[in-house]
Parts: C-alpha cells; sequence; structure tokens
C-alpha cells in the first residue's frame, strides 16, 4: 500500500472504524513509516520512538470506531502519535531520564531538513500560483524586499495573502 494515497488511507480507516478487522493490516502500511519518523523527530529518542509509535498504533486499532469519517485519517493519525510522544515525554521528564541523543539528533535533524525543505517547495509551488500584489506582500515580510506599499496597507495585503495561503496548503493537505 503507498503511504502517499490519502484516499486509500481514508477508505481503510472507514472499513476498520466499521468494523472490519482486516483493515489493520493496510493501516499499518500506510502509517508506520511517517508515525515512527514523526515519534523520532519530537522524541530524539529511538526507543522511546519506538515505544510511541507502536502505542499510537495500538490506539489507533482501539480508537478506530471514534475515527470521524469526514475527515482526513492521516491528521487524526499524527494527532494520536503526537499525543503518544508527548505522554512518554512526560513520564521521561518525570524520572528525570537524560539520554545521550548525539546519533538520534543527527538523524532527526536531517529529517528536520528533509521536512523543511518540502515545506520550502510547497510554500513556493503555492507563492508562484498567488497573485502579484499577493507575492510581493508576502516577500516582503519575509525576505525584506523592498515594495510599493507600506504601513497599513503593507499590514493588511500581508494578513489577506497569508490567509489566502493558509487555505492553498490545508486544500494541498485536505484539512479542509
Amino acid at each position: 500500500m503507498d503511504s502517499a494515497d490519502p484516499e486509500a488511507l481514508d477508505r481503510l480507516m472507514v472499513r476498520l472504524a466499521s468494523g472490519d478487522r482486516s483493515a489493520f493490516d493496510g493501516v499499518f502500511e500506510s502509517v508506520w513509516v511517517p508515525v515512527h519518523r514523526l515519534c523520532t523527530v519530537l522524541l530524539r529518542h529511538v526507543p522511546d520512538a519506538d515505544d510511541a509509535a507502536q502505542q499510537a498504533l495500538l490506539k489507533i486499532y482501539e480508537q478506530a470506531p471514534e475515527y470521524d469519517r469526514s475527515k482526513r485519517a492521516m491528521p487524526w493519525v499524527l494527532a494520536i502519535a503526537t499525543w503518544e510522544c508527548r505522554t512518554i515525554a512526560r513520564k521521561r521528564q518525570r524520572r528525570r531520564e537524560v539520554y545521550d541523543t548525539k546519533d538520534e539528533r543527527t538523524h532527526a535533524d536531517a529529517e528536520h531538513d528533509i521536512i523543511r525543505r518540502q515545506l520550502a517547495e510547497l510554500a513556493v509551488a503555492t507563492l508562484k500560483t498567488m497573485s502579484t500584489v499577493d507575492q510581493e506582500s508576502l516577500l516582503a515580510t519575509f525576505w525584506e524586499t523592498t515594495t510599493t506599499t507600506s504601513g497599513p496597507t503593507l499590514r493588511k495585503r500581508r494578513e489577506r495573502a497569508l490567509d489566502r495561503l493558509r487555505d492553498a496548503v490545508r486544500r494541498v493537505y485536505g484539512l479542509d
């Protein structure tokens, strides 16, 4: 199963939520890599990330009947994984455990850089589809380029351009 196919994951989650437990194999194949990657980035300790990812998949299996079928499955799955990471981090903090995360940081930083690069590519691609005024406003805001407007006009244009950029990203990720 291709983890890049959100519709297939949504269909599998609907089946799982309806009680078809055999659909979990496909769900597992689709979400394991992104869930484990997220847990590794958030916890920066591979053994804890393994535990969090396993707990998240168990919760997905157990809470499948609560899945809202009108929404995308991946954000729901990643929210559960994030919650599990938070739980493990709190336990670690309460026990005052500190890990030498030199090796994990290197891997996590590389993953973080890839994610950051992908988001930048998405922003640039989305920016190209926007009007000239929106492009000018956003470039003036984030890259401190000169613009024909300033003050309240620029602030209002920036606000509107950011709203349109957010809407475009939501459409791409299916978060509407």
